[in-house]
């Protein structure tokens, strides 16, 4: 109990809310990536940065990935991220982690679901060294899931939606150009929930 109210007393003061897009194709989740040459390379970061409840800060990166460079039609047709947006916008994986970890290094992280897991796997599939900060304990700590926050909040059961659509549990209206599976979008989504629960 005391743990938990820690929890909501950081989540309450100083806290970071991100999500990510990677890449996938028609059946990748149900299949769990494991057809051939399927990786979940990220695409896209979106963070925003919050101190007593307001934003102060937001980020939204674009990523090129580097072994499937051509993103498939389906994750294209699911978030709006398109090639010509990963090659004009887009940077290298490197790069993207180096301003997200100095966009949240003072902060507890907070995504629908722990998306540690699949930073983990792009630090591996661009061959980051594992003595780096980006596995050290320090830093993988600091990461939580929002999902705990719902249900221990609320009577909703989180596992029923998506960062970008739990704002329907709470009747929350969002503007009409909202979609989900956009990083960006999926963390506002999460925000304005945040906002009404605590």
């Amino acid at each position: 109990m005391i743990i938990l109210k820690k929890l909501y007393n950081s989540i309450i003061m100083k806290h970071i809310l991100f999500d990510t897009e990677f890449t996938a194709w028609e059946n990748s989740k149900k299949n769990n990536w494991a057809n051939a040459n399927e990786y979940r390379e990220i695409i896209q970061i979106s963070a925003l940065k919050i101190n007593n409840g307001k934003i102060i800060e937001t980020l939204n990166i674009y990523v090129k990935p580097i072994i499937n460079k051509k993103l498939s039609k389906y994750i294209t047709n699911l978030t709006g991220i398109t090639n010509y947006k990963i090659n004009k916008y887009g940077i290298d994986f490197k790069a993207a982690m180096k301003k997200f970890y100095n966009f949240s290094k003072y902060y507890p992280l907070y995504s629908y679901g722990n998306d540690y897991d699949v930073i983990k796997e792009n630090l591996l599939i661009n061959n980051f060294n594992k003595n780096s900060k980006y596995f050290k304990k320090s830093w993988k700590n600091k990461f939580y899931d929002f999902k705990n926050i719902v249900k221990n909040k609320s009577n909703v059961n989180p596992s029923q939606y998506t960062s970008g659509t739990i704002y329907k549990a709470f009747s929350i209206k969002m503007p009409k150009n909202h979609k989900t599976h956009n990083a960006f979008n999926d963390v506002i989504s999460m925000y304005e929930v945040y906002k009404q629960i605590l």
